[in-house]
């Protein structure tokens, strides 16, 4: 059989659902699945994630099409993911096809209020109405 066909996916972008930012090392977020109309070698598939769409890799994909977490995500850093997985053959010379599995990332409350500078206000003991003390804080999630 000589290596005439590519790997081929059944659509070009996979959505997959939310994923919230604090899931767990190791998480299945999808599973791609590509086929070659060629046998043995020629048609025998291994995925791979382009390392330009995933340069911090955050993902992996194994030899099942798994798109697994591989490290912990941060939302407030990156929010969406548009991974290209890649099915290359076994052939000389390999052929390939690719798949845009696009990952959305859900906020969880991780970021605490910081303050805009160190504050030490004043309120003395013997003050006969309440003190209100106003202070200034910023938080990463107001912006995420």
């Amino acid at each position: 059989d000589s290596n005439d066909h590519s790997p081929a996916f059944l659509s070009q972008f996979i959505q997959t659902n939310p994923v919230f930012e604090d899931v767990p090392v190791g998480t299945t977020v999808t599973t791609v699945r590509a086929t070659d109309k060629d046998s043995d070698l020629n048609g025998r598939i291994m995925y791979s994630i382009k390392s330009d769409s995933d340069p911090m890799r955050q993902f992996v994909v194994d030899q099942f099409g798994h798109v697994v977490v591989a490290n912990a995500l941060d939302r407030e850093a990156i929010q969406k993911y548009a991974l290209i997985v890649q099915a290359s053959d076994q052939g000389t010379p390999a052929r390939t096809g690719s798949v845009t599995v696009l990952i959305n990332l859900l906020d969880i409350n991780d970021n605490g209020p910081r303050f805009e500078a160190p504050y030490m206000p004043v309120v003395w003991e013997n003050t006969l109405k309440p003190e209100i003390v106003h202070m200034n804080h910023t938080s990463k999630l107001l912006h995420a």
